[in-house]
């Protein structure tokens, strides 16, 4: 960490992380998976992934509660693990895993949280925030797999092109009462990579929208709710120019009080 100034700072950081295959990934047996029902088979002989971090951040505080950051970072996959969508014999199809010989991952980011005060006092009350990453993923297969693979050139298993989190937020002067309205949204992302002749399985982007709130009701009791996924929007899942799945989830709404 190094301090520019009194309202400035920026953070390099560097580090070395691994991931391990889960015990369905390593079970060399087929099972069926509860969410979507695709039967999986797992590989004993898969290598556990080793994750090389770097990343540069700067950041500006204007005022007290306010922050403005701006980060850029890179991370090298070395034996990722991919989820495939393969075929066997019969038609039937299964998904397996399989390590992919390295992987490379890198993007900006972009953080604020501003108080409305300075527009007037109506606005007073009021912050906005956000969180933006933009970033490109490039996975790099082995001969083997890649003699298999329908899109040799692809972004990693589950890795999204951008994610968008943004909100505002009103609290009373006193602070006793909140109200947070949240919105997210992640690009496109593969599920499952393609084995041929099958393309990748891919989920499509969806709008999230959250409300919290909290009143005051007295110096000891609080109203709380909770209201969740408000747009209801359709959960999306493609195979070339096939829907696999399409469902909505519903509403969550939730409702107590604190005392």
């Amino acid at each position: 960490n190094v301090r520019l100034t009194d309202k400035q700072q920026l953070r390099v950081s560097a580090s070395r992380t691994l991931a391990r295959p889960e015990y369905r990934e390593l079970s060399p047996i087929i099972s069926r998976d509860v969410v979507g029902g695709e039967n999986l088979r797992g590989d004993e002989n898969l290598q556990r992934t080793q994750v090389e971090n770097a990343d540069v951040r700067w950041e500006y505080y204007p005022r007290q509660g306010e922050t403005f950051s701006l980060a850029a970072f890179a991370k090298k996959f070395r034996n990722p693990i991919e989820r495939v969508y393969g075929s066997g014999s019969g038609g039937t199809s299964f998904v397996f895993f399989t390590n992919a010989e390295s992987a490379d991952n890198y993007g900006i980011e972009l953080e604020a949280r501003k108080d409305l005060d300075q527009l007037g006092r109506f606005f007073s009350p009021y912050t906005v925030f956000a969180n933006v990453t933009v970033m490109e993923s490039r996975i790099h297969l082995s001969d083997v797999i890649q003699a298999a693979a329908t899109n040799s050139s692809r972004r990693m298993v589950g890795q999204a092109p951008y994610v968008i989190n943004t909100g505002i937020t009103y609290s009373s002067h006193s602070g006793a009462s909140t109200a947070t309205l949240l919105f997210n949204r992640v690009g496109e992302r593969i599920v499952a990579a393609g084995s041929i002749p099958l393309p990748d399985v891919v989920e499509q982007p969806r709008n999230v929208v959250d409300l919290s709130l909290r009143v005051a009701l007295s110096d000891a009791v609080t109203l709380r709710a909770d209201a969740k996924n408000l747009l209801d929007t359709e959960h999306r899942t493609t195979q070339g120019t096939v829907i696999r799945e399409a469902y909505t989830s519903g509403r969550t709404v939730q409702a107590g009080i604190l005392w």
